[in-house]
């Protein structure tokens, strides 16, 4: 819900992200304005000075690759026992690096990759 409307925002609405020369700012936002009054159309123009968003880090501190494994896991209905047993490893080492106890080196971020259909990036 929109704290200005108080009404739902997100259903059949479109959200769009411009990055603009920060001396153009204030035309520029301006010009937009006057196009979507006139157009009728109902808006909440956003700024960066003015964003209240969080980061992932802020919102989930305990946050590491581990995490990925778990949901990645789950997404693909395994055990921590199959999953160990694809990718050639102990269920116990599956367990450690899901609590990040265990760093991930790249050549087991690669096989849990392909086990888990994603990119081995998302471990490191």
């Amino acid at each position: 819900m929109s704290e200005h409307t108080k009404e739902r925002t997100t259903e059949n609405f479109a959200e769009i992200h411009i990055r603009i020369p920060g001396d153009k700012k204030v035309k520029i936002k301006e010009l937009i304005e006057n196009m979507l009054n006139l157009a009728e159309v109902r808006y909440i123009i956003r700024d960066e000075a003015d964003d209240d968003s969080l980061s992932m880090e802020e919102i989930f501190p305990d946050l590491h690759s581990g995490s990925a494994i778990r949901g990645l896991r789950y997404r693909e209905g395994m055990t921590q026992a199959q999953l160990a047993e694809k990718i050639g490893v102990k269920a116990r080492h599956i367990s450690e690096m899901e609590k990040g106890r265990r760093a991930i080196d790249k050549e087991t971020a690669k096989r849990l990759a392909k086990a888990l259909n994603t990119t081995y990036k998302i471990f490191l």
